[in-house]
């Protein structure tokens, strides 16, 4: 069993800033995998100052860095994917998230004849117009997830999308892990934005809740990646540094993280889209709510009352924040609704188990040849890239 999540190297690292969702559920994936009795590969970037697994733990495969300034460009990136697929020598390979990565990935498992899981993250996944995603990355996302083994989505609404953009795909409907954690102690004292800076998250709509509500207080925490508008940065930072009640916090580590979210009164999105935030999942295990301008998946927060939804509604959005900023038994009853879901949904024994029958479901199945010319072609890629 493999995993590629390459950015998960943070999750094994003792110094390194918090990562993405998708990269902390595969990361909890491969270890609980690991504890089921699978042999796992993690295919990640290079760690920088690791942390030591207890056994029975996943072996990590890492591959080079991003290989963008090669003078190859994407045959030097899909060499390198293809290296470290092939270091994992798996059977099954599961990909988490569409990117670049999915179409070396495919081309992989159908060249050695493994088996490809994808595993979505967003809602985004089955949206095959977006406009900020390269047209042609977007035709290769969608060859690679209709040609996947598996499908495997986190909700309801996930399940729908993937129906409707690929006719006659069946996906596994699997939740997303929720880590056990104890209920906060700790006196509530802000609201708390965490999230990419991208122009579909609507940072700036939390700058004007933080405006329309100054009795309460603000924190957020933005992650700049490769993909954030530098403008989009530039107006969330000096729209924060106008507000007394907005502090910006820096990137910070996991555990650091966790622990703004335990003082806080709820987290908060303003994301117009999103699969089943990591946020929300920690949040709940916490007994703190999540206020959310649009986003709810499968209706969850308003269903089991563990937050509130303004229904993409600013004026509701910013009567909702002054609610919870008033009313701690409302805030509390909340938080132990919160707890009991993801304790019954979501917990690692209960996301884990699906997985395991979905897996072994497949390593059943009869092993598929390897591809003929796989072996040819890998070495072909690798003499072009070193000879570059």
């Amino acid at each position: 069993m493999a995993i590629y999540s390459p950015f998960g190297a943070r999750y094994y690292s003792r110094t390194s800033q918090q990562s993405g969702g998708a990269e902390l559920q595969t990361t909890i994936l491969a270890r609980e995998l690991a504890l089921r009795g699978f042999r796992v590969a993690h295919v990640v970037y290079p760690v920088q100052d690791p942390i030591t697994l207890d056994a029975p733990a996943p072996t990590l495969i890492e591959r080079t860095r991003p290989q963008s300034t090669h003078r190859l460009g994407a045959l030097a990136e899909t060499w390198a994917i293809w290296e470290s697929l092939r270091r994992a020598d798996a059977q099954v390979y599961i990909v988490r998230g569409s990117g670049g990565y999915l179409g070396a990935a495919t081309a992989f498992c159908r060249a050695y004849g493994r088996q490809l899981v994808f595993s979505s993250s967003n809602d985004l996944d089955f949206d095959f117009a977006r406009p900020d995603r390269s047209p042609h990355i977007l035709r290769i996302n969608r060859i690679g997830i209709a040609r996947a083994s598996r499908l495997v989505v986190q909700t309801r609404q996930q399940r729908d999308l993937a129906r409707r953009a690929l006719p006659g795909i069946d996906p596994a409907l699997i939740p997303s892990f929720a880590q056990p954690a104890s209920r906060t102690e700790q006196c509530p004292e802000y609201f708390l934005w965490i999230n990419r800076l991208m122009d579909y998250k609507l940072p700036e709509r939390y700058i004007e809740l933080a405006q329309a509500v100054p009795q309460a207080r603000f924190r957020m925490l933005g992650v700049t990646t490769r993909e954030a508008s530098a403008e989009l940065v530039e107006r969330v930072r000096t729209g924060a540094e106008r507000l007394p009640n907005l502090e910006l916090l820096p990137e910070l580590r996991r555990e650091e993280l966790l622990e703004q979210i335990d003082r806080a009164v709820a987290v908060v999105t303003t994301s117009r889209v999103e699969g089943m935030p990591n946020t929300f999942l920690e949040a709940w295990a916490r007994g703190v709510p999540v206020l959310s301008l649009s986003v709810d998946p499968d209706a969850r927060i308003v269903e089991q009352g563990i937050g509130i939804v303004a229904d993409g509604s600013m004026q509701r959005f910013i009567e909702a924040a002054a609610e919870l900023w008033e009313d701690r038994s409302a805030r509390a009853e909340m938080g132990e609704r919160a707890r009991r879901f993801v304790r019954e949904r979501h917990s690692p024994a209960a996301v884990a188990a699906r997985w395991d029958d979905l897996l072994r479901e497949l390593l059943v199945a009869s092993p598929p040849a390897r591809g003929s010319g796989a072996a040819t072609l890998w070495r072909g890629m690798r003499k072009r890239c070193r000879r570059a």
